[in-house]
């Protein structure tokens, strides 16, 4: 009943826990070339690396007589025994990858030893091997990888669209590059040059190539060395933060790989400057003795272990708490922290009020001059100021389907009735913040943000469900830097998006630009607005694109609706309370706080003892 499976059924098990996608096999190629003592790293692909992959490099390059065993399984040079892994210095050492690679590709290698006369060629098809051949080819080492996963179609349904296989390609060479800034690094794509990373920059330099300028202004350089071990790179400014966890970047003696306690003291240092759900930006490389760290516990060597996990992880937390407390001018003394007295005001996020509410040209109210106000009598201290009754005069809705929604309202029973409809035509604004309102049944007050972002937010969600956006076109294009996994998504879903009134063209190899956003949305910053859209293709349980779109209304909503202190005219408070007037459920803002609060007639004469 037991039997052993042959070399071919063993190699292609082996391949399935190694090379998952095309990034896997650029993955264990370029460190075989960094192993090899490569200066000159050059990756070309195809069709997201499924149709070919080339890795040329300037390394030492194979001797003739190892190429026999080159697609060997577990046949190496980085490893002579057992003893060996307590102290593992290279990159690779199990030998499996070129064997997994060679088991479900066309794969060839051509190489030639530095000060050599001539090269020598293998190819491995499918696991079959040919002889060793000499062949012209310069010092270093060539390897093709074709038809990836041609024996395995199962697995090749599997992978992802090209342009999603090339992003996650791009980032994988953009993350290995950070720890080997002594290399030279060029990424190719359909005859396309996306990356070049020219040896001898300094980190931040190279991150800015590798992920953009607008990251790279806000890294803070960090450097410390402790007992045994030392800390150094780069960590971003809290306000970079990302929702997820992708630029959390760590090498271990130049392996980039993850570890529980590590990454946990790093974001626990950043947990005081960061929100909820944020994650921090940062490339570290922590440098300690090989027989410190366990590299062996992982398939695809992602993880590592360390014998005392404890000690780095504290020093990772004081090197980046240290980091962040100098970047504001917070120092440690006496155990405790002291404030600097220069720190600036916390200002406000959200924009400044426009014009219009909705879209009126309505001049905007301008505080006066610091010299007018003092010339200006003062007046005298009252517990109130009169205001002149204003009678509303029932403005007409932006939309048609706001009308009609309005009146299919009207026509049932409301559980919950809409105070807004019965108001009477006086009003007056309190602190630049609450609308009182008189109605039948007593005195309503409105707070203006709260009701205004559930208009806002009536207001997207109606030409979202009835695929009617608006748009409203940018007189100058913003140009948003975006991650090569990012700018992928935008050009798949580049109609979708459209549909719902966000036009987004591509902007060269690391950006796009914003040329148009939903009308009802023109007071938002449309770079905010692009980042907020953004989702995380590979996530396995991500929300369909309208879906995600609609969750994000919530927020669009808030960050356009006035604020606390922007004092409205009479027609911008007319216009927003027949809005509320007209919609179905006005007694909540998206995120649940009350719109409106009602003293009934009974209460305010229970209050001011007219009745018992």
């Amino acid at each position: 009943m037991i039997k052993k499976l042959p070399p071919a059924v063993v190699n292609q098990i082996a391949a399935g826990e190694v090379v998952e996608r095309p990034s896997s096999v650029v993955k264990e190629l370029v460190e075989n070339s960094l192993d090899a003592g490569a200066q000159r790293i050059r990756v070309e692909i195809k069709q997201g690396g499924a149709e070919s992959i080339l890795i040329g490099d300037d390394g030492d390059g194979f001797l003739p007589e190892d190429l026999p065993l080159a697609f060997a399984s577990h046949a190496t040079s980085k490893l002579a025994d057992v003893a060996d892994l307590d102290h593992i210095g290279s990159l690779g050492f199990r030998g499996e990858a070129l064997a997994s690679i060679g088991a479900v590709s066309r794969a060839r290698i051509q190489s030639r030893r530095r000060g050599a006369r001539e090269g020598w060629e293998i190819r491995c098809d499918g696991g079959i091997e040919t002889a060793p051949m000499p062949t012209g080819c310069p010092e270093g080492t060539r390897l093709e990888v074709r038809d990836l996963f041609f024996n395995v179609p199962a697995r090749r349904r599997f992978l992802k669209a090209a342009h999603a296989e090339r992003a996650r390609i791009q980032e994988l060479i953009a993350e290995l590059s950070l720890a080997r800034l002594d290399v030279d690094f060029t990424f190719v794509a359909d005859e396309r040059e996306l990356l070049r990373l020219p040896r001898g920059e300094t980190l931040a330099q190279r991150f800015a190539r590798c992920f953009g300028e607008e990251l790279a202004r806000g890294l803070l350089p960090v450097a410390r060395t402790f007992d045994g071990l030392s800390v150094d790179g780069v960590i971003g400014e809290p306000d970079l933060a990302r929702r997820d966890g992708k630029l959390e970047l760590m090498f271990v003696n130049g392996r980039l790989a993850r570890e529980s306690s590590a990454l946990h003291s790093v974001r626990q240092a950043f947990r005081e400057y960061l929100m909820g759900g944020r994650f921090p930006i940062y490339a570290l490389q922590v440098s300690l003795p090989p027989d410190q760290v366990d590299v062996n516990v992982h398939p695809r060597k992602a993880e590592v272990r360390f014998v005392e996990p404890r000690k780095i992880a504290g020093c990772l937390h004081e090197t980046v708490r240290a980091a962040l407390q100098g970047r504001v001018g917070l120092g440690a003394s006496d155990g405790g922290v002291v404030a600097a007295p220069e720190l600036p005001r916390a200002r406000s996020g959200f924009p400044a009020l426009p014009p219009g509410l909705f879209g009126d040209a309505v001049p905007a109210l301008e505080p006066p001059s610091p010299r007018l106000a003092a010339a200006a009598p003062k007046e005298p201290s009252l517990p109130f100021v009169a205001a002149e009754p204003v009678r509303r005069e029932q403005a007409p809705l932006a939309l048609p389907e706001r009308r009609a929604l309005a009146d299919a309202v009207r026509e049932r029973p409301d559980a919950r009735p809409n105070p807004f409809r019965r108001a009477s035509g006086r009003y007056l604004q309190v602190m630049d913040l609450y609308l009182l309102l008189e109605s039948p049944d007593g005195l309503l007050v409105v707070d203006q943000h709260a009701l205004h972002e559930r208009v806002v937010y009536e207001q997207l969600r109606a030409q979202h469900a009835a695929r009617a956006v608006q748009v409203q076109r940018l007189l100058v294009p913003v140009v948003v830097e975006v991650q090569p996994r990012e700018q992928a998504w935008l050009e798949s879903v580049r109609e979708q998006l459209a549909a719902e009134g966000l036009l987004v063209d591509s902007f060269g190899p690391r950006s796009v630009a914003v040329q148009g956003v939903p009308a009802v949305l023109a007071k938002v910053d449309p770079h905010k607005l692009l980042r907020a859209m953004l989702v995380d293709d590979a996530a396995d349980d991500a929300t369909p694109l309208r879906d995600h779109i609609a969750e994000r209304f919530h927020s669009m909503a808030c960050r356009s609706a006035i604020m606390s202190g922007d004092r409205l005219e009479d027609r911008e408070i007319q216009a927003l309370l027949a809005a509320a007037a007209g919609l179905e459920h006005p007694h909540n803002c998206p995120h649940g706080r009350p719109t409106v609060l009602t003293f009934s007639t009974a209460e305010l004469e229970r209050y001011f003892r007219r009745r018992c």
